[in-house]
């Protein structure tokens, strides 16, 4: 299997996150690692999204606890079974993980940029995990991976259009809509298939919208409903996300009924 490692430089052919529960460490010891986090992904929680052109910079931060103190602590962010047997490894714009000591924790940091035209292809997308390293002051250590993980995600769009505008009262209108994601091997936007698009309605004057239940996307990513004309309202389409595909909110579109 091919290994590539790359981020603020390309040295080879990259639910919700899960957050690291609090406790985790080395067997027998008091060495643990009470927190990992993500920011600048654009995403929810630790997730990294990205589209076809444009890089993203990420910050990653993990935070190690020892009773004696931190000596040194280290990571790495990869995407396959294990770190010694990564499809991909995130390379970072440090040679090493930059750690700041408060009493008994470390909190260590990397940052690293993706460029989605030259690091990633569709294969990637979805679980990546973390692997550390670290030496407490006591002389207790650890080295584990896939202590926790959290999502590469490709880009989604979403567009809704509703018909006919404007309406007779009691007459149908006609929801559709088209689901996209970025696709990494070709570097465009291709439609997302037998996905649920929840069709949702806002009333004039109401912040939130009501969902109606979903319609699932046809072989070229756009979702059809028909609904009865009731009374004036915005409709649009809501996108919930996959482990390898973003969440994403349609604009809403008004109808005026008449």
């Amino acid at each position: 299997m091919r290994r590539s490692t790359f981020g603020s430089a390309l040295l080879g052919s990259l639910a919700i996150a899960a957050l690291l529960a609090p406790g985790a460490q080395a067997s027998g010891s008091d060495l643990h690692v009470s927190d990992f986090r993500i920011t600048g992904g654009g995403g929810s929680g630790n997730d990294v999204v990205l589209g076809i052109t444009d890089s993203r910079t990420i910050t990653a931060k993990v935070t190690f606890t020892d009773d004696s103190g931190i000596k040194s602590g280290d990571f790495a962010l990869f995407h396959g079974s294990s770190l010694s047997n990564a499809d991909a490894v995130l390379k970072s714009s440090e040679a090493a993980a930059v750690c700041s000591a408060s009493g008994t924790s470390s909190i260590c940091t990397r940052h690293y940029t993706i460029d989605p035209r030259r690091d990633l292809k569709n294969s990637l997308a979805g679980i990546w995990k973390l692997s550390v390293t670290a030496q407490a002051n006591d002389g207790e250590s650890m080295n584990s991976d896939g202590l926790t993980s959290f999502f590469m995600k490709r880009y989604a769009k979403l567009t809704a259009n509703a018909s006919p505008e404007p309406v007779a009262k009691g007459g149908t209108i006609t929801v559709t809509g088209k689901l996209s994601r970025a696709n990494w091997d070709t570097h465009d936007y291709r439609g997302y298939t037998n996905q649920r698009a929840y069709l949702e309605f806002r009333t004039p004057g109401v912040s939130y919208y009501e969902s109606l239940g979903y319609v699932t996307t046809n072989s070229t990513g756009v979702a059809t409903a028909k609904v009865t004309a009731t009374a004036d309202r915005y409709w649009r389409y809501e996108f919930r996300g996959t482990m390898t595909t973003s969440a994403v909110k349609a604009t809403g579109d008004f109808v005026d009924v008449r």
